[in-house]
């Protein structure tokens, strides 16, 4: 039940504009209050209570004088209701739902201040007491139809099936006109897979409103559910018959029979609509299906590349069929290489888009071939369209395992001109630049990049190129705005560790704060315990700070851990300076 909630849920949505008719309540609700409290007598010495009720901003006296003389209870909560009516209507939510409450705590056998109490924590985003004050009103007054009415979510949503049936059928009776809950019932019957409800319902709108074809079409649905294949038949004859200008209805019978195993029926129909029509879509694809059915193969292939090389068949078709191809190869374990020559058929034939190209480079992903062939097809995509961020996203990475600054930075420097919101190009722009050692440009891509995003939304990328910027910067002399760099990046980030080695060694190297570096590093070698080049920096600060013992260990640890494929002379020529130093 639970999952069937869900998307009552949804249906109840769909429903709202219908179910939302309450602007009604409030003349209601006032009409109910708005009567003449019955005069009594009183005595000249006679005590007339005031009533205070309090705001944050405003202490509310409902006062005692001969403007408003409240002389009993009644006639208390009238005033108070239709103070709480105003501040209501002129959008001050927390007077009104203060003064409701006084109303509700002053007469709680009354209804409508529950009902307005609910639509004030439903501006406030308060389900559970919306909820609570509504169901109280119905059940204080549970004949009024405004308040069934806006019942109605409620019980969906909770999946009182029962109760929300109950309520729209009180409100059909009392406005038979509201047809459209009718629909709703419908819906729901259907949803439900009560077929039988369903079939009734459908049958009271169709007195109400005459039939039409969503009827029709929505009764062989039941039928069809129910497997009472003769009123199937019945419906489909009844609609052809009343929209004999309308194929699609002959071949959605002729699909129903075939799903039947009554062929012949089924080819029937389908021939009539291609002698009428010779390239229908619908009847050339059920064709298709009626081959397979048939077990010929070849001729349901022959059909299916007549759709895919016709430039009358729809994109959205053929990427259906393509589809269906590529997971019917995958089960046969076809040779990826007819796959691929049946895409080249069509890529030959003329192209309204790039969708075929791109499902083609999708497959030769998904079949992991060799990357000099897709990198070919994404060129040849991203030439035919280069507003294609996928393409052009695509070959950068390609380019930059292959460390191809020029290349990166051809791809990405035009690519604002198509696609002027996506900036993380200038931050792919910054990595070609800073590959060709060009830091200047590097930099300006960068600080370009970091002036078009929010920092909270886009942080990941935000450390990256802060710190990348913080590099390019250091190259380049400037070393107070490189260190500011690495503090925001660092600011952004703690743990970044490849951040914290950079900024720690470069204090190291200008004489700066060691004990911060020291710190900085102590924390990339306890995340990377073998990682040579953290245990090279920290070796190094401690050998600046005359620690030359436990700079001995570390830098023994390095070399111990080095990456044979790396440049390190660095890391070996430290660890000469060290032993030199613990040899004098």
């Amino acid at each position: 039940m639970t999952m069937q909630r869900q998307n009552i849920r949804c249906l109840c949505r769909t429903a709202v504009a219908v179910l939302a008719a309450c602007s009604c309540a409030l003349s209601c609700a006032m009409a109910a209050t708005a009567r003449t409290a019955e005069k009594t007598d009183t005595a000249d010495n006679t005590r007339r209570d005031s009533l205070y009720v309090m705001t944050n901003d405003t202490l509310y006296t409902l006062p005692n004088d001969s403007v408003c003389p409240i002389e009993n209870d009644m006639a208390k909560y009238d005033y108070v209701f239709l103070t709480a009516m105003a501040k209501y209507n002129a959008g001050d939510d927390e007077a009104a739902t203060l003064l409701l409450d006084s109303c509700r705590r002053m007469m709680p056998e009354r209804s409508e201040a529950y009902f307005f109490l609910s639509k004030q924590y439903l501006r406030q985003g308060n389900d559970s007491l919306k909820t609570e004050m509504m169901r109280k009103a119905a059940q204080l007054d549970p004949d009024n139809i405004t308040y069934k009415e806006a019942m109605l979510p409620e019980y969906i949503d909770s999946g009182e099936i029962a109760k929300a049936i109950g309520v729209m059928e009180d409100i059909l009776a009392a406005d038979p006109e509201r047809t459209e809950l009718l629909h709703f019932m419908m819906e729901i019957y259907e949803y439900l897979k009560i077929y039988d409800k369903c079939i009734e319902i459908i049958q009271r709108i169709e007195t109400k409103d005459g039939e039409s074809e969503d009827l029709t079409l929505a009764k062989i649905r039941a039928y069809t559910a129910m497997g009472n294949d003769k009123k199937v038949v019945k419906e489909f004859q009844s609609l052809i018959k009343s929209h004999p200008l309308d194929s699609e209805y002959k071949t959605m019978f002729g699909n129903y029979l075939l799903q039947k195993n009554k062929r012949k029926e089924a080819l029937k129909l389908y021939n009539e609509v291609l002698a009428e029509e010779p390239e229908n879509e619908s009847a050339l694809i059920s064709m298709m299906d009626y081959y397979r059915a048939e077990g010929n193969d070849s001729l349901a292939a022959e059909q299916r590349n007549r759709l895919l090389f016709s430039t009358k068949t729809q994109d959205d078709t053929k990427q259906l069929l393509l589809r269906q191809f590529i997971r019917e190869s995958e089960q046969a374990t076809t040779d990826s290489t007819q796959v691929l020559a049946l895409f080249d058929r069509m890529l030959q034939q003329p192209q309204t888009d790039t969708s075929v190209l791109e499902t083609k480079i999708a497959y030769m992903q998904l079949k992991n071939m060799p990357d000099d062939m897709i990198k070919t097809a994404l060129t040849t995509l991203l030439e035919r369209a280069p507003e294609n961020i996928y393409a052009r996203s695509e070959l950068i990475q390609m380019a930059w395992a292959e460390r191809d600054g020029n290349e990166i930075v051809r791809l990405a420097k035009p690519a604002l001109e198509y696609n002027a919101d996506e900036w993380r190009f200038l931050y792919f722009l910054g990595i070609g630049y800073f590959l060709n050692d060009d830091y200047e440009n590097c930099v300006e891509a960068l600080t370009d990049a970091t002036t078009r995003f929010d920092e909270k939304d886009d942080k990941e990328m935000a450390v990256e190129i802060y710190e990348m910027k913080g590099d390019a910067l250091y190259s380049l002399g400037k070393k107070a705005e490189a260190y500011s760099a690495y503090e925001k990046c660092l600011s952004l980030d703690p743990e970044k560790t490849s951040c914290l080695n950079n900024y720690a060694y470069y204090i190291a190297e200008n004489g700066g704060d060691f004990e911060r570096a020291a710190e900085m590093s102590l924390k990339t070698v306890k995340a990377e315990p073998n990682n040579a080049t953290y245990l090279d920096t920290y070796a190094w600060i401690l050998f600046k700070q005359q620690r030359y013992e436990e700079a001995k260990i570390y830098i023994d640890l390095a070399v111990k851990n080095l990456n044979k494929d790396m440049d390190n002379s660095v890391i070996i020529e430290h660890q000469k300076q060290i032993e030199a130093q613990l040899k004098k």
